[in-house]
Order: C-alpha cells, then structure tokens, then sequence
C-alpha cells in the first residue's frame, strides 16, 4: 500500500511573482494542513533570505527541513500567566534583569526583585487561574485582581499598587517578546493612596531628645541619630558607613548597605560628600575601632552580635525606642506623626532649607538631577562650605553644649592614653 506523500506543493503566479505554498498531512490524523507560505516557513527555520523561491527543490527541501524541525505539527506550549509571574521576578534566572542591567548597569537590584517576588506570591499568585494563559491576559483580568485586592481589605492602596505595577511590568517585558499581543491594553487606574506625611520633630522636642540621648542612650544610636540630623544620611548609607569615607570634616557617601545586594551604590547611583563637623568625624572612627570582632571591613556602626553589619530595622527600632524612653513623645504620639528614624533626614532638610542654596541642599542630602550634579562640580568648596556654616548655625545650637561635652570626651581621652604610655 503506497503511503501518502507528507505534503503537497502547489505554486501560485501573481504578476510576475510566483509563490510556492505547502500542504502538509498530518501522519497521525490523516489531515491535511491550510496552506502555509514556504517562504514564511523559510523564515521561521531562521533563515532570513529575502529573495523569492523561484525553483521547486528549494521548496521542496524548505517543507523537509520544516517538518525535521517539528514545527508544522508540534505545538508549542503556551505558558501560564500564573507560571510566568511565578519566575519573572526571579534574580538569578530573569532574562529581565539581565537585560536591563547590561542595558543601565545596577538600574535593577536584587533587594528591588526579592521585594517584586515576595509582592506576588503573597498577593498575586494565590488569584489566579492556574490554567490561565498568559497570551490570553486581558485588562479585565487585571482589573479583577485589582478588586480582589481590595475586597480583602487587608492591604493599603500604596501596598495594591505596588503589586499591580510589578504585574504590569512583567506582562510589558511579554508583550515586548511577543509572548502577548500588543493590542491588549495594560493600562490600570492606580487607586487613590493616602500617603502618610512623614512627621518630623519640633525644634524643642529634637533639642529635649538628642540632650537625652547624649547621657542616656547607647553611642551607636545616638551617633548615627546626630549623624542623620546633620547630613541626612539614609539608614542603607549608615549601615554601609566605614572609616576609609571619613576624613577630618567630611564624609564620602558611595556605598549603602541592603540585606540581598549587599554593599552597593547609594540611592540614586551617585556619590556625593556631605559636611561633617570634626569632633563627629573622630568619633565614628574611634568607635569603629572599637569592635572586638574582627573587622576588615572597618564598619563604623557594627552589630553586636558579630561585629558585621547592623540589621535593616535597628536604626529605626532603637530611635522609636529611644524617643518613647525620653519621654519627649509617648509611643501613641510616635505612631500617629508618623514620627521615624527617617524623620531626622527630613529634619536636616527643613533645617538647612534658607541657610543653603537650594540646588546645593538637594545635592548634600541626595535629591538631585543630573544638571544639578554638573552644577556640584563647579561650585564643590563653595557648597561644602555653606552647608558647614549652615550646620554650626542652625542644627548644633539646638544640641546644648554638645560642642564642649565632645571636646571634653576628646580631651579625656587624650589624657587617658598619655598616662598610659611610658615616659
């Protein structure tokens, strides 16, 4: 019994052009295929050739090569939104990240992605259709999630909408490959969030608590609370801080520390130096020198129990702490200003503001544009200057006698040293 050819070549004249087309029997149902393009075939084999099939054997042999290639009856599985959201977020196996961070080096980290990834499997993930696949995705789906998510009443807006942005950037990077057509809108209102206005301290209760954190509290946190005030250092810049970026009356900020990334730059991607005045800058790097353990990496604030780095929370926690023990604010008042660690940042802000040119502030406390970094440039001693003259005038005056009791704790120190060595 003669078996069946696997396809069928017919040729198409149209104009001047003529066209090869294939239809191909199916071996296991006996069917035959529509007509498929054995150009168009040529092209998905990966051979991008632009010129016309004009001969009958290089059809012939296109159509085999399609078929030893399975592509005219294997059908590609199409993967799941729930499969694909499930590994997009992914450090080590993301093509994403990959790609962003060769195009915009360190515009992606790992931190960044742990947070995207915890976001859906939390909150996303356990919504979905499993079955649901992902070229199949509509803004209805979207907006179905979206209501889930309130109707659980669990989340903040702010909280919702992080989640629904980490899900439209992964269904943006789909439809960026094809996996998802183009047409399908992903354009989702954001709900309306409330932000919580960050609440700073007044002039008398900052004055009350840094006076009572100087006699009270343990060094570390009273340094890094006076350090924060003066500079607006972040907490990721403090648990970063190491002696080599301390000079006599400045600091270098250029490294930040975070719990996945580790070491890495700053929040903005950019150095900069802020003031510091000197009786501070020797007493970070005493205090580095006093950790037992060992500490290659001399880190200024270090944690006591390992010498390494401090956790994400410890700034944040002992400050409130620390705030509620002095009794400048019960922990009801603290909760409802909203008053936190990074409250101290925005102090330095308010502060400075009038006694600092505006563009020369933004640079210090790390808020600025690329024009603005050029500007720096130019304008490095000048700027350095007036924010020093801006912190003498302004903050330390509300630190009473902060300035004698430092020297004194130096000069003591000093004393104490000469006595112990040989004369």
């Amino acid at each position: 019994m003669a078996t069946s050819a696997p396809y069928t070549l017919c040729r198409i004249q149209r104009g001047e052009r003529t066209y090869y087309y294939a239809l191909f029997r199916n071996p296991e149902t006996g069917k035959r295929t529509n007509k498929k393009s054995v150009e168009s075939l040529r092209k998905a084999l990966g051979m991008h050739d632009p010129t016309p099939i004009r001969r009958r054997d290089e059809a012939i042999r296109i159509c085999q090569k399609a078929l030893d290639a399975g592509i005219i009856f294997t059908q590609k599985r199409e993967t799941t939104l729930y499969t694909y959201l499930s590994n997009f977020y992914d450090w080590e196996s993301s093509t994403y990240v990959k790609r962003r961070n060769l195009l915009e080096p360190g515009s992606l980290s790992p931190d960044y992605f742990s947070n995207r990834k915890n976001l859906l499997t939390n909150h996303i993930l356990p919504l979905i259709d499993t079955n649901l696949l992902l070229s199949k995705v509509t803004l209805g789906d979207l907006e179905t999630m979206q209501m889930a998510l309130v109707s659980k009443q669990t989340l903040s807006h702010t909280t919702i909408n992080m989640c629904m942005s980490a899900v439209q950037a992964a269904l943006r990077e789909a439809q960026r490959k094809g996996d998802l057509p183009h047409s399908v809108i992903l354009h989702l209102t954001s709900l309306k969030a409330n932000h919580a206005i960050r609440g700073i301290l007044s002039e008398q209760e900052l004055s009350d608590f840094m006076n009572y954190a100087k006699i009270n509290s343990e060094k570390r946190i009273y340094y890094a609370c006076l350090l924060s005030l003066l500079t607006g250092m972040r907490s990721g810049e403090l648990r970063g801080l190491r002696v080599h970026a301390i000079a006599e009356d400045i600091i270098t900020i250029d490294q930040a520390y975070a719990d996945i990334a580790g070491l890495k730059s700053p929040k903005g991607k950019k150095t900069r130096y802020v003031p510091c005045p000197a009786f501070l800058c020797n007493a970070l790097k005493a205090m580095a020198l006093e950790n037992p353990y060992a500490n290659p990496l001399l880190l200024v604030f270090w944690s006591k129990r390992n010498g390494g780095f401090v956790s994400s929370h410890y700034f944040s926690e002992r400050f409130q702490q620390e705030l509620e023990r002095s009794h400048v604010l019960t922990k009801q008042a603290i909760q409802e200003r909203n008053i936190t660690f990074h409250s101290l940042r925005h102090m330095a802000n308010t502060l400075l503001r009038g006694s600092v040119d505006e563009h020369i502030l933004r640079l210090t406390i790390g808020h600025s544009s690329q024009q603005l970094s050029d500007l720096y440039t130019h304008l490095n001693q000048r700027a350095l200057k007036s924010v020093q003259l801006a912190q003498q005038s302004v903050i330390l005056p509300l630190l009473e006698g902060l300035q004698n009791t430092m020297d004194q704790q130096e000069e003591k120190h000093k004393t104490d040293v000469d006595q112990r060595e040989p004369h």
